[in-house]
């Protein structure tokens, strides 16, 4: 009975409430070079005595928003890439604990003279979870059809093309050399063509099998609960934990309460209760900063005070960040002065604009664009669940401090997606994951990646075009002195806009059951490596 009442409890407050730094990667091979690495290798079993079954063959886990689709390229929101990274895979995957490139779907690669062509050898033994075997065909289409995905698409800004050669290789077509790359396409997964292909535009709404990671779908309600089972034919050997049941609890101290009771056992759970947990032989814990940036974008478009360049400095300057860490991460988290952090993405500057605060500074800025008197921006955009809501009072207590007006606007975070990258809105405190390359910063601003950025720079009030050009030379860059130049400066100029103003780090509170044996990540888990005692 106690369950019961108890998820009765965490479903009724979800309800009501809404909704280790890792050293740099292996550098990018010499071009016209074979890489390849050696498969990890397959579980096996002694020959003198049977392994002991483990404690439990189930794993009950939750996000903070429902499942917004089943399609492995269908989003870039942290809670249901959570769930799709347990269900696809890519050529390579990118241990970002490690910092270094682990082969999954290719087993080895070429890189041709102009480095320009990449060759993909595949493994011969990887099967999607429809039963099919994986293809060139299959990966071609993939990273085709990327470039046609506004939340993925950036990871293959510079492909032109993918062609299957034979059945186990494929190669990808560069306009330009490309640094990034490699690291790139550990985000874009591969599907399975014919049911891509089939299902037409259903594809993402139902459960999906195009996926060959280690679990594969066998449940799904969106809003309520889907479940994943170990793929059997998997290539790696298959996974130790059968089962993995999802739920969406919004609400922070719902999910306490719910682990707690034993309805869940591995949480991101909240810096408050993270000490006394840690004190508790029943628990295990680890406090990882996330390779993530909370930001405030700032739409210039919104309205004539926003449109103001000192009006958005004023905004920078006026907000402290060290309040916003206290408020919402306990002190733990890390104090962001760029949209990129340096110690876990390769190419990322420590340059010279940031925004310290510097609340007289705010009030000189308001007085020479016109506003001594103060002035109202609009309104303040937030998810209304996580620690959306504490960061979003302080700052608007922090601008109401200068002079600053504007209200707030709590929401549910998949239609504030969609209506910030529709440039629908004043100001919006968010963030983002990061994946090991300051080439993830392309996404805020590109020209070309209408749909993904939440920003608009194309027109008179910046110059987009030289933006557009250090990201496209700092990429072709083959010398990281030469890059680190060219990133530096496209920094500043990005930062002079005040339109994403950085604001801190988020730390990873992780929390589980003592019985279970994790390897955590800063971002992105892989359930795959876990087991129950």
């Amino acid at each position: 009975m106690r369950k019961i009442s108890v998820l009765a409890l965490v479903l009724a407050l979800a309800f009501c409430f809404g909704a280790c730094v890792p050293q740099q990667a292996d550098p990018v091979p010499t071009p016209g070079t074979t890489t390849t690495q050696p498969d990890a290798p397959a579980p096996t079993g002694s020959e003198t005595a049977a392994p002991a079954e483990p404690s439990r063959d189930t794993l009950n886990l939750c996000v903070q928003s429902a499942l917004l689709t089943t399609d492995g390229q269908g989003t870039n929101n942290l809670q249901t890439k959570y769930v799709l990274t347990q269900m696809y895979e890519g050529l390579y995957y990118f241990n970002e604990a490690k910092g270094q490139l682990e082969p999954r779907v290719a087993e080895s690669y070429t890189i041709s003279e102009d480095g320009k062509v990449y060759t993909f050898k595949l493994r011969g033994d990887v099967f999607f979870h429809n039963g099919d075997p994986v293809k060139a065909s299959d990966v071609a289409f993939s990273f085709n059809r990327a470039l046609t995905k506004p939340d993925v698409s950036s990871f293959a800004s510079k492909v032109v093309e993918a062609k299957a050669v034979d059945d186990a290789t494929v190669e990808v077509y560069l306009e330009t050399p490309y640094a990034p790359f490699l690291v790139n396409l550990c985000n874009i997964f591969i599907l399975s063509e014919r049911e891509v292909t089939e299902q037409g535009e259903a594809f993402g709404t139902q459960i999906s099998t195009a996926g060959c990671g280690p679990y594969m779908m066998t449940a799904l309600d969106n809003d309520v609960k889907w479940t994943l089972e170990a793929f059997p034919q998997y290539y790696r050997g298959e996974a130790a934990i059968k089962y993995i049941n999802y739920i969406p609890i919004a609400d922070a101290a719902a999910t306490i309460i719910a682990f707690e009771a034993g309805e869940l056992d591995w949480i991101i759970g909240d810096t408050t209760s993270f000490q006394s947990f840690a004190a508790d032989p029943k628990y295990k814990t680890e406090a990882m900063l996330a390779n993530h940036c909370n930001w405030l974008a700032v739409n210039p478009d919104a309205n004539d005070a926003l449109a103001n360049g000192d009006v958005r400095k004023a905004i920078a300057y006026a907000i402290d960040k060290e309040a916003l860490n206290y408020a919402a991460f306990d002190g733990l988290a890390g104090i962001a002065d760029y949209l990129e952090n340096p110690d876990y993405n390769i190419g990322a500057p420590r340059s010279s604009v940031k925004y310290n605060y510097d609340p007289e500074k705010a009030k000189q800025l308001l007085a020479q664009a016109g506003y001594a008197d103060g002035v109202d921006i609009g309104t303040l955009m937030y998810a209304s669940s996580g620690y959306w809501p504490k960061l979003a009072q302080v700052i608007q207590a922090n601008l109401a401090a200068v002079g600053i007006q504007c209200e707030l606007e709590a929401g549910e975070l998949a239609s504030q997606l969609v209506q910030a990258r529709a440039q629908d809105y004043d100001i919006y405190v968010c963030g983002a994951s990061s994946y090991g390359d300051y080439d993830n910063v392309r996404r805020r601003f590109y020209s070309t990646l209408e749909g993904s950025y939440f920003v608009k720079y194309k027109g008179d009030k910046f110059d987009w075009q030289r933006m557009d050009q250090l990201m496209d030379e700092s990429c072709a860059a083959t010398d990281p002195a030469a890059r680190l130049a060219l990133t530096e400066e496209l920094n500043d100029m990005l930062m002079e806009t005040a339109t994403y103003i950085p604001l801190n780090h988020k730390v990873q509170p992780y929390v589980w059951n003592a019985d279970l044996n994790v390897v955590n990540q800063p971002n992105y888990y892989c359930v795959y490596d876990w087991s129950w005692n």
